[in-house]
């Protein structure tokens, strides 16, 4: 019985923390949090490192917490109307009939790239990543963007070693990685190739929201040996896509 309750009661102050930290739309400290609910704070960092540890919630600095990442995986599966997911299939469907490409919507899970949606455009044969697949976050473009906001040494204790590595070979290192990922930031694109799989190529642009906080990714998986003749273009194509999702789910 007593186990049952302390059960019940780590649900309710699990959720009483992500309802506090939503009601007040942004990241704080887990003094802070303690002193808003009322709770103990020994209590409370316990139960905000269980929730950073399955991605419920993400890091920022200076020790603050906020609404993490997994949560959009968890909205995949629930169809509402003004949701990003359900905003961003028209607008990526077309994006891919225009390109001719696969477009995906991905965000953070469990520190990888997670599929929430994708249009496979005209080449189905070429990506066989399905939806909600996962993949190491250094191997992907999207993943340059998805960790913007984290402390660098959160992401290096938690994104395993294998996760630099393709087919045995290390072909990423943590280094590259984050200088990769505060170049993207800073052009607003991130481009990868032949990193997730051999010849292939991708490009992907960060979906934020009124506060600069990145919510998801758009990018489009291509050939390789396209990249050139396809780059400026498809850099543009994302652009107006991305730019139309967001005034959209923000507005």
């Amino acid at each position: 019985m007593t186990k049952k309750v302390t059960r019940e009661r780590g649900i309710d102050r699990a959720i009483d923390i992500l309802d506090c930290l939503h009601n007040h739309g942004r990241p704080m400290v887990v003094n802070e949090l303690a002193a808003i609910m009322g709770a103990p704070r020994s209590s409370i960092y316990l139960m905000t490192k269980i929730l950073l540890d399955r991605s419920i919630l993400d890091s920022y600095s200076e020790g603050r917490v906020f609404l993490g990442r997994k949560l959009f995986v968890y909205g995949s599966s629930v169809s509402e109307q003004y949701s990003l997911i359900e905003i961003s299939k028209p607008f990526i469907d077309k994006l891919a009939k225009t390109l001719g490409e696969r477009v995906e919507l991905n965000a953070l899970a469990d520190w990888k790239q997670s599929i929430l949606y994708f249009s496979p455009g005209k080449r189905s044969f070429f990506n066989h990543y399905s939806r909600s697949a996962i993949c190491p976050l250094p191997l992907t473009s999207s993943g340059r963007f998805l960790i913007n906001g984290i402390e660098e040494e959160t992401v290096f204790s938690s994104i395993p070693e294998k996760d630099y590595f393709r087919d045995g070979d290390r072909v990423m290192t943590f280094e590259r990685f984050m200088k990769e990922s505060r170049e993207a930031n800073a052009q607003c694109y991130s481009v990868t190739l032949d990193l997730l799989e051999t010849h292939l190529a991708a490009i992907s642009m960060p979906i934020t929201d009124k506060n600069g906080r990145v919510l998801a990714t758009i990018g489009t998986t291509f050939p390789t040996a396209e990249f050139e003749p396809s780059k400026d273009r498809f850099i543009e194509a994302l652009r107006h896509t991305v730019e139309a999702v967001k005034d959209k789910f923000t507005n």
